[in-house]
């Protein structure tokens, strides 16, 4: 498969943006709707910690995480959107790209939505999360126990997720300048497994400190199983490989002076510029929102439903999760009742 097979595909499908950018607003609108639930709600309070002891150099870390994180969050967001859109007066399509994969942390925890499988230690500071009770349709007791950490997730889903993808993007097209004609399945097949090695590095890492837990893998298929830092490799190559592979595929593949797929066919329509920028932002939008909806949540999800036991967590990371069974006392696993909400 080729450039100019891209650019005929591209060709043919000239209001795919129509689409897109209905999806992005969607996605948009419902994201709004989710987290102002979660904000002006009850629920909207710290997950309590409990009273398992935690260590000095433990607490430390996660200070350091919660101050360290942001910070380089605001560097890369002014090299990756202030600077470009200086220099070219407008949005370019990275510039938006960045905008609509900053809130792709809205889906850190969403395979959840049925058997809860993923957990923070909630001795950083957190307001529970938007799951239960914000999310309709959100069934597992325990999603508003989460306690995501708003001063670590959000802006390392820029610097440590989305530098992925920028990562592999700029190696491949040095690769590409001196290999011209390798094929576009080649290229796609490095994007896919390239995030899912990095991604996994990244993640085992983290999980050995104790910031973050998997709480819920399928053994079979999950490295250091049983333990309380197991990573489950669908996570590498659901999230990794091909949800921020969808992305890299998006940044890396352009057509028509630097636009990708998505925007193609707006440039033509009779509307003002602004107008213009709005359709591409909410057209890359609705593809990046859509692969992690398509591509994460929803396989991860079922992944979970086939996991196995909760190794044995302290409070801090049990954090009230395990409500299952009968009697709402037992954390999620092989023949354990899933209970509804009211």
């Amino acid at each position: 498969m080729s450039q100019a097979a891209l650019s005929l595909y591209a060709a043919r499908a000239p209001q795919s943006y129509k689409f897109w950018a209905g999806l992005g607003a969607f996605w948009l609108l419902f994201q709004i709707y989710v987290w102002g639930s979660w904000v002006t709600g009850p629920y909207f309070v710290a997950v309590d910690p409990g009273t398992d002891p935690i260590s000095d150099g433990l607490k430390l870390f996660l200070l350091l995480c919660q101050i360290i994180c942001p910070l380089l969050c605001l560097v890369c967001f002014w090299f990756w959107i202030v600077v470009p859109w200086r220099r070219e007066g407008r949005m370019t399509s990275d510039v938006m790209i960045v905008i609509a994969s900053s809130t792709v942390f809205f889906w850190d925890f969403s395979p959840s939505i049925v058997v809860d499988q993923v957990t923070y230690n909630s001795h950083m500071f957190n307001r529970g999360s938007w799951g239960l009770h914000a999310w309709p349709g959100w069934i597992s007791p325990g999603g508003h126990l989460v306690a995501e950490p708003l001063l670590f997730v959000p802006p390392a889903y820029v610097v440590l997720v989305l530098s992925q993808v920028i990562f592999i993007c700029t190696l491949l097209r040095r690769i590409k300048q001196r290999a011209p004609d390798t094929g576009i399945a080649t290229f796609v097949a490095a994007i896919v497994f390239g995030l899912f090695f990095i991604d996994s590095i990244i993640e085992m890492t983290f999980l050995r400190t104790g910031l973050y837990a998997y709480t819920t893998t399928v053994p079979a298929i999950t490295l250091f199983a049983g333990e309380t830092y197991q990573f489950p490799l669908s996570e590498g190559f659901l999230f990794g490989g091909l949800a921020l592979g969808s992305v890299a595929v998006l940044k890396f593949f352009k057509v028509d002076h630097g636009r990708t797929l998505v925007e193609k066919g707006i440039d033509k329509m009779l509307i003002s510029e602004p107008q213009k920028q709005l359709l591409r932002l909410l057209a890359i939008y609705g593809w990046i929102h859509s692969a992690f909806f398509a591509l994460y949540m929803i396989p991860a999800m079922l992944f979970a439903l086939n996991g196995d036991h909760y190794p044995q967590y302290p409070s801090y990371m049990e954090n009230g999760l395990c409500q299952y069974g009968d009697q709402r006392n037992q954390c999620p696993g092989p023949g354990i009742s899933i209970p509804r909400p009211p």
